[in-house]
């Protein structure tokens, strides 16, 4: 058994024995060596007493340990087989844990998954805070809808700063600018949900300030934009189409609308035609009277009977049309593609609440219509003309009054869209 001093250099250089193998043993370190095959194999060892026995134990192969890196492992195993410990028991059992750490450490990373926590928050948040089934909708669109769909292999505890801002800015480029807002909203309380979970020592969405800060209850449909609106609904199909053109003519609510009944209908064939809104269906639970005039009269006129004819803007005819956000997401398409052939920018994002304030304000802008009749028209509980002693007038249904309000926006809402044909 040749003894040599062992450099990185001279083991490279080593020439593997013609048959058989050769032991080299180290003149630094004595125990320590490494034997050469003749096969080319070049693997580093080192001899120590285990249990009065003298034993090799094996620590490396030279082309994937480093000679420096092997001498102290050589070292080590001395001290072990010194304390009367068996170095290959005690690495076996190392390499054991270490495997079975890095085990432990992929399932806790799965379950910190952006997917896995989005998918644990929406199923404890909403039922803990009882959200109405369109605000949990609306979390699982900014969860797992397509602005987060780069998120898939993220650590909640990975995101950053940068990576919301990119969905942010991802959005205003697509003239998302309310729904930029939105998303960081519903991304703010997911991630503080995170901390509170101490999933995250600190949430991303920290001091990150909303781009537009639209104020609830701001956004005003102009008459171009109606005019928009009302053609491109087309499109989209019924019951759709009917929905949105009387959101825009009556100023009601999105579902008093889709929930019109025929048993709600009151003299469609004379001049004192009605839509008797009850109580048990409006916000404020009290009953609306709605006159219907002009345009509006003649869409509900033409409103065909579907099944057993309990629902009017419906598909079957007994439950009331629900499909409101993808036939929303439709009509923005619509809208946003005749406006790149035009050469315009995409629409600012509007809801179809904003309709009901765009008939408001537009009653009292273009029309010039009292403020108490078009709160008495759209059923408001309060406001300034609720006040004083408007308040005790205002009990009247101020039905005359509504009904020339809505025959004149109807006259105006079809000179509007039928303008420049």
């Amino acid at each position: 058994m040749p003894k040599m001093r062992l450099t990185t250099m001279g083991v490279e250089r080593l020439i593997p024995p013609p048959k058989g193998q050769v032991d080299y043993f180290d003149s630094l370190l004595p125990g320590f060596g490494l034997r050469a095959s003749s096969k080319g194999a070049k693997t580093y060892f080192v001899m120590v007493r285990v249990g009065g026995n003298l034993a090799r134990v094996t620590i490396g192969r030279s082309n994937r340990t480093a000679l420096d890196d092997a001498r102290m492992k050589a070292r080590e195993a001395m001290e072990l087989a010194d304390a009367g410990k068996d170095p290959r028991v005690v690495w076996r059992a190392g390499i054991a844990a270490s495997e079975e750490a890095e085990m432990a450490k992929a399932a806790a990373d799965s379950k910190l998954l952006f997917p896995a926590v989005a998918a644990d928050f929406l199923q404890n948040y909403p039922r803990r805070r009882k959200l109405a089934e369109g605000t949990l909708a609306a979390y699982r669109r900014a969860l797992q809808g397509n602005a987060v769909s780069g998120w898939g292999s993220k650590l909640v505890t990975d995101i950053t700063r940068a990576d919301v801002r990119q969905i942010i800015n991802a959005k205003i480029e697509a003239g998302q600018t309310t729904g930029a807002d939105r998303w960081l909203d519903y991304a703010s309380v997911f991630f503080k949900w995170c901390a509170e979970q101490e999933l995250i020592e600190n949430a991303p969405t920290d001091r990150i300030r909303k781009q537009f800060a639209v104020v609830v209850g701001e956004r005003v449909l102009s008459e171009a934009e109606i005019k928009e609106v009302w053609a491109a609904v087309d499109k989209v199909g019924w019951p759709f189409s009917v929905l949105v053109r009387l959101l825009i003519l009556t100023g009601q609510r999105r579902n008093e609308v889709a929930g019109m009944r025929w048993t709600e209908l009151r003299d469609l064939d004379t001049a004192a035609a009605v839509w008797e809104l009850p109580g048990s269906r409006t916000k404020n639970k009290k009953t609306n009277l709605i006159p219907l005039e002009g345009i509006a009269l003649d869409i509900v006129r033409g409103l065909p009977k579907i099944g057993k004819g309990v629902c009017c803007v419906t598909t079957s005819g007994a439950t009331p049309f629900s499909g409101f956000s993808k036939a929303k997401l439709r009509l923005d398409r619509v809208i946003n593609e005749a406006r790149v052939e035009a050469g315009l920018p995409p629409m600012p994002e509007w809801t179809l609440h904003d309709l009901r304030r765009s008939f408001v304000t537009h009653a009292h802008e273009v029309l010039g219509a009292p403020p108490h009749v078009v709160e008495a028209a759209v059923n408001h509980a309060s406001g300034a003309a609720k006040a004083g002693v408007a308040g005790v007038y205002n009990k009247a249904a101020y039905l005359e009054g509504k009904r020339a309000l809505m025959a004149g926006w109807a006259n105006h809402v079809k000179a509007l869209v039928e303008s420049g044909k």
